[in-house]
């Protein structure tokens, strides 16, 4: 008697929820004849196909694993021992599978018309067994995907191939979605004859519905986060919940966040507190009342206030009892849309509040539940950790974006001999682009494009550095080569001093930069060109040429090639482009043949570049435009002077007579310091100067006087003792100019001295 009770707490197999078996004794071995490899796996009903004799069937807890277990029945285990199988075990087990058994059983004959339905099918269909009798699988079932699973069905008819664990979704009562993990294997008498389908059905639907709220956390992380602009943001949040999780999502900002400030603090204020729609992502057709841009209240809705001040998401259904709005007039519209339930989120991050997103389910999809609020909270925490880095990025791009406006000269205008103006195409706020216009004396001008390796405020503070630096050697009256070789080391001696200061990923600090010095006296343009295409020159016929000037590396580069310098003569009415290398391709002769023949001054040609080339995204960077003009004849003069003492009264008559014939003459005082000041640069030329000499006077903004000689020595500023006769010609000028320099050429140099004059 021990041993047959030994024998009935041991079951013969085991199987799972799926009907598999899924572990085989010894007995089961000797009572079915089949060994334990050949068993498992297999469904139930074909492991004991042929078997004699009874069984017990036992349901397991879901702690023990759930499935069943299986017991011998009466006499059964005597059997087992005697190595005889004389029991009908198939018919009660089968009974048992139907009647008691949790997993659903449907068998269906060939023509997939249902002929046995267990008790658990039939619940989970909500009727009876025997009403489900004699209809086909897709009469019965409302089918998701009716053409594919009644198609599975029929090959696993035609082939024998069973098919496990197939996901069949149902529209089920409501038109809410119900999710089956359906196997089917092929039932044959005896003789080979195909009876049927045997399939086994187990509802899944927990299971998926978990596992679409972790693909939704998961979209959402790897969808937001990818840009760094504010609305962009908020539009991949939105797309990245509907569709799957909402058929409506609307993502919305605090209207002081959305226009750029900092977010505020919690607790808000919610009597004050005003949302702008910033994103908007829906299944149907759009509403009027939800477009992007528009503000609305928080204090409307409690909702609303109740997701700010608690910081976690609030569920809302319509109903008898429920309503998603407050305001009738948007619950009326919520509910003309077929909006059945609604889950708000705050966006909070750091203890500041960037704004709400609403999710909305209409029509036939499931209504929200509380398992749903736990995704929306780990989605919208990454959102808002996303959003707020986004918002921060924003800020640091508007900050750069200021500097940058600020290190960037004024609009270049109209001077003697030339017009220039400038034309940026999508340049980014934080971008390391300069353009200058550099006067320089003798009425000549520099013209500089250049860009900064990098973006953001290290790149804008190089920008500042190097523009601010060209200036100063531009000051210094450099030719072009050795002005940008004396810039490439103040930018690499720069770079070492920012080592450890990342100015953009792994780019090291260099610049490109192309200058160009232009005379509108000697009707010439010398250009250096530093990693950026050399300028175009258009004549007056309006023929393109490139100045034949060879481009250097870029500024900062280990690169030790010297740059090269290319003069070329440029006419009356002629137009320099200075272009960066984004934009310069762009630049056709066909597009400068349209401009050219419409528009006659510098900044009609840039407005009009702008409005030709703006439309294309794909063009892109900055020029500097220069028309030259021919100078007028009554603004310079130039003489020819004796190298002996009568120069200094000549220049001093010549100077007066010139001043005081044109229209408007000056005051004494400005005459007076004129002649003065010419007095002094043609001493010390006649003095320590080499012949032949020449005084040139031109007439702008301000009164040039240029004194030239042929000798190359250049003289310095002293300051004189008392005792000294001599010595303070210099000082003179300085004191009485508002500055003064002295340049070479290949012909000698040349002393000048800038005096301010009252304008006509």
């Amino acid at each position: 008697m021990d041993a047959t009770m030994g024998q009935a707490l041991e079951p013969l197999f085991t199987t799972d929820d799926a009907g598999r078996v899924t572990s085989w004794g010894e007995s089961a071995a000797r009572l079915f004849g089949r060994s334990a490899d050949a068993a498992l796996g297999e469904q139930v009903v074909e492991a004991v196909r042929g078997a004699d004799g009874t069984l017990r069937v036992v349901l397991r807890s879901e702690a023990e694993g759930g499935g069943w277990e299986v017991f011998p029945g009466d006499g059964a285990d005597h059997a087992a021992d005697d190595g005889a199988a004389d029991g009908d075990v198939e018919g009660p087990l089968v009974r048992a599978l139907f009647s008691v058994s949790q997993l659903g059983l449907l068998v269906v004959d060939r023509d997939l018309r249902l002929i046995r339905v267990s008790a658990a099918a039939g619940s989970m269909h909500g009727s009876a067994s025997e009403e489900l009798l004699g209809r086909r699988l897709d009469e019965v079932y409302r089918l998701a995907d009716p053409v594919g699973d009644l198609a599975a069905a029929r090959s696993v008819l035609e082939t024998g191939t069973s098919v496990f664990s197939r996901l069949v979704t149902v529209l089920g009562a409501g038109g809410y979605r119900q999710h089956y993990s359906v196997s089917a294997f092929r039932l044959r008498r005896a003789d080979g004859e195909v009876i049927g389908l045997a399939m086994t059905v187990l509802d899944v639907t927990r299971r998926e519905r978990d596992a679409e709220r972790t693909a939704t956390v998961s979209r959402v992380r790897e969808r937001v986060g990818r840009s760094l602009q504010v609305m962009e943001t908020c539009q991949d949040l939105a797309d990245a919940l509907s569709p799957g999780f909402a058929d409506l999502v609307v993502v919305s900002l605090i209207d002081q966040v959305a226009g750029g400030d900092y977010p505020p603090l919690r607790p808000v204020d919610t009597e004050q507190l005003l949302l702008r729609r910033a994103a908007l992502r829906t299944t149907g057709p759009p509403d009027p009342d939800l477009a992007v841009g528009g503000l609305e209240a928080v204090r409307g809705e409690s909702s609303y206030v109740r997701a700010l001040l608690e910081s976690r998401p609030v569920l809302l259904r319509s109903g008898r009892d429920g309503r998603l709005s407050d305001t009738p007039e948007r619950e009326n519209s919520l509910r003309a849309a077929g909006a059945h339930s609604m889950i708000v989120a705050s966006l909070t991050v750091r203890g500041r509040v960037l704004g709400l997103v609403r999710m909305f389910r209409r029509g036939r999809s499931e209504p929200y539940t509380l398992p749903d609020l736990q995704a929306v909270e780990s989605a919208v925490a990454h959102a808002a950790l996303c959003l707020d880095n986004a918002r921060r990025a924003a800020h640091d791009r508007a900050l750069a974006s200021t500097v940058h406006r600020r290190l960037l000269p004024r609009p270049p205008g109209v001077r003697l001999g030339i017009d220039t103006a400038y034309v940026a195409l999508s340049p980014t706020a934080d971008s390391g682009t300069w353009f200058d216009v550099v006067p320089l004396s003798g009425a000549r001008c520099g013209l500089v494009v250049g860009e900064v390796s990098g973006a953001g405020m290290p790149s804008v503070a190089a920008m500042g550095h190097v523009r601010t630096a060209l200036r100063a050697l531009a000051g210094l009256e450099l030719q072009p080569d050795e002005l940008l070789a004396r810039l490439s080391d103040t930018l690499t001696q720069l770079a070492h001093e920012w080592t450890g200061v990342a100015v953009s990923g792994d780019l090291a600090l260099t610049a490109g930069c192309v200058y160009a010095l232009y005379d509108p006296i000697a009707r010439t343009c010398s250009v250096a060109c530093a990693g950026q295409p050399a300028p175009r020159l258009i004549g007056s016929d309006g023929r393109i040429e490139r100045i034949d000037a060879p481009v250097g590396p870029r500024l900062g580069a280990p690169d030790s090639t010297p740059f090269a310098m290319a003069t070329s003569s440029v006419g009356d009415g002629a137009t320099l482009i200075l272009a960066s290398d984004e934009l310069d391709p762009a630049l056709s002769q066909e597009v400068v043949d349209r401009l050219l023949a419409v528009y006659s001054t510098a900044r009609e040609l840039a407005d009009g570049m702008f409005t030709r080339l703006a439309a294309d995204p794909r063009h892109k960077g900055t020029a500097l435009l220069a028309r030259t003009r021919p100078l007028p004849t009554d603004r310079t003069s130039v003489w020819d002077l004796p190298s002996e003492d009568r120069a200094v009264s000549d220049a001093r008559r010549l100077t007066r007579r010139w001043l005081t014939e044109r229209p408007g003459p000056p005051s004494a005082d400005a005459l007076d310091s004129a002649e003065l000041l010419v007095s002094e640069l043609v001493t010390n030329a006649v003095r320590y100067g080499t012949p032949p000499i020449m005084l040139r006077l031109i007439l702008d903004r301000s009164l040039t006087i240029e004194v030239t000689d042929s000798g190359a020595t250049t003289p310095n500023l002293r300051h004189a003792r008392v005792t000294d006769e001599g010595g303070r010609g210099l000082f003179i000028v300085s004191r009485l100019t508002e500055k003064w320099g002295t340049r070479q050429s290949s012909t000698g140099k040349t002393i000048w001295a800038e005096q301010s004059w009252p304008e006509e």
